[in-house]
């Protein structure tokens, strides 16, 4: 078999492809971790994101990847809540608590009653931001846990910057309100 000059795959497209997968790949799962709740489906939408992202390539401005690619994770995170709406709530919670383990701590130096407070504050953080409503937790994610710009935010939720602003302090207040039995925020 004899390799062939010319190919359809564009080498420069590779390496862009490639660039953005390590670059932002960690991140979109976190953001759809955290707009799903699921982290097995996040990754999912994480994937279709950057398939997308292959089909557009071309289309990209690379000083636009970043928030092009949140903007689609967004969007499909949003199709899969509005999805969700039709299950039952009862099988969801029940899926959702059999997977979810909160970040152990390092138990050859915590003591038993700290493992317990650090696992209690991680469970009452995870509710804190499933229980806010996804215009505030989007909001949230992006700008508090994922550290993009009000301006970024607002390009990816496809809002005016005072509205992520907004979202962002009513996401807090709710945030706060949820956890400060547990943690000091």
């Amino acid at each position: 078999m004899t390799s062939h000059p010319h190919t359809d795959v564009d080498p420069l497209a590779t390496v862009a492809f490639n660039r953005a997968l390590a670059e932002h790949a960690d991140a979109l799962k976190t953001f759809a971790a955290r707009m799903l709740g699921d982290d097995l489906l996040a990754e999912d939408v994480a994937q279709d994101a950057f398939l997308a992202f292959y089909r557009h390539l071309h289309e990209v401005p690379d000083n636009a990847v970043r928030p092009w690619l949140f903007r689609v994770t967004r969007n499909l995170c949003l199709d899969q809540l509005r999805r969700r709406k039709f299950k039952l709530r009862l099988f969801r919670d029940i899926q959702r608590d059999e997977e979810f383990e909160p970040t152990p701590i390092d138990s050859k130096t915590a003591r038993p009653d700290e493992q317990a407070h650090t696992a209690e504050a991680h469970a009452a953080i995870q509710e804190a931001i499933d229980a806010l409503p996804s215009r505030f937790r989007e909001a949230f994610v992006l700008c508090e846990m994922q550290g993009l710009s009000y301006e970024e935010a607002s390009g990816i939720m496809g809002c005016p910057v005072k509205t992520v602003s907004t979202r962002l302090f009513r996401a807090r207040q709710r945030f706060r309100a949820a956890v400060s039995n547990i943690i000091k925020v």
